[in-house]
Formats: structure tokens, sequence, C-alpha cells
């Protein structure tokens, strides 16, 4: 009877510490993805609306693989919101890894025209940008926020291979 209460109690103990290590896993807040536009292209345009298809470099800093289960975003170029998007997309990053996400997003002419503006008036070679949203895991539920900035350089213009005066 004696062994049987010690089995008892450590059996109980085991199954305590157990909980324990499962709620501090549960409660434990993963780090937010880091999120990079790689890729913009033009896929369709109507007279009030434009499509593109974006890539985003998804990078996961966190000891698991994080499951994207849905995106949220929104890209501003040179300060101005361009375009949003959502996406219901399920990608798997892995544990310190990460993955390209292909989405597409939409944009309207009002946009589009400041965009423009912007770059006539600035004569940049380049301009910045910002990607903000979350991001829905299959990580109980959460989303987890993002906010990256970077800048893209345009490619300069060609000269041609003639010289003037020739």
């Amino acid at each position: 009877m004696n062994g049987s209460v010690l089995l008892g109690k450590l059996l109980s103990g085991f199954v305590l510490m157990v909980g324990l290590v499962s709620c501090s896993a549960l409660t434990s807040k993963p780090e937010s993805p880091r999120v990079t536009l790689v890729g913009l292209k033009l896929i369709s345009v109507e007279l009030l609306e434009q499509r593109y298809q974006v890539s985003l470099r998804v990078k996961n800093p966190n000891a698991f693989e994080l499951p994207v289960r849905g995106i949220d975003f929104r890209l501003d170029i040179n300060g101005e919101t361009f375009a949003d998007g959502v996406s219901n997309q399920s990608v798997e990053v892995p544990a310190y890894g990460e993955n390209v996400i292909e989405l597409e997003v939409s944009s309207n002419l009002f946009q589009v025209f400041r965009q423009f503006q912007s770059l006539q008036e600035s004569q940049s070679t380049g301009f910045e940008y910002r990607i903000s949203g979350s991001m829905a895991t299959g990580v109980y539920g959460r989303k987890l926020p993002f906010d990256y900035t970077g800048e893209l350089q345009l490619p300069e213009p060609r000269q041609s291979g003639r010289q003037q005066g020739q």
C-alpha cells in the first residue's frame, strides 16, 4: 500500500509538472515575423483600380515553425498609401527560416497618381516603402503584427552608345 501511495504522488507530481510546462508554452508570446518586399508586378489595369502581384519574404525568428493562415497588410510608398490586400493563403515558415509569399493587392487611380506626382517632384532614383499589417497564425489563433520599412533603388536610365555631336 505504501508503494502505491508513493507511485500516486509521483504520478500526480508528474501530471502537475507537465500541466505547468504546457501552460507556460501557451502563454509565451511568439516574436513577430520580419516581412520585406521582394517583388511588385502589375497584373491588371482598369480605369479606377490596378492589381499587382506582391512578393513578400517572411522571416521567422522563432524556435518553432510558424503556420501562417492569413495576412492583412498595407504597402506605403514614400509615406503615401499605395496598395492594400488580404489573403487566406496558408504557408509554413520553418523555425529560424524564411519563405516567400505571393499575394495580389489593389490600388486605385488616385493612389497611383499621387505616387507618380511624388516621384516626379523628388526626382529620386529610389523610393522608401513600408509594409505593415498582421498575420493570422495557427499558433493558438494569434495575430502577429509586423511593420517594416525599406528602400528600393530604381535602375538608372541607360545612356545610348552614341555620344552627342557625332
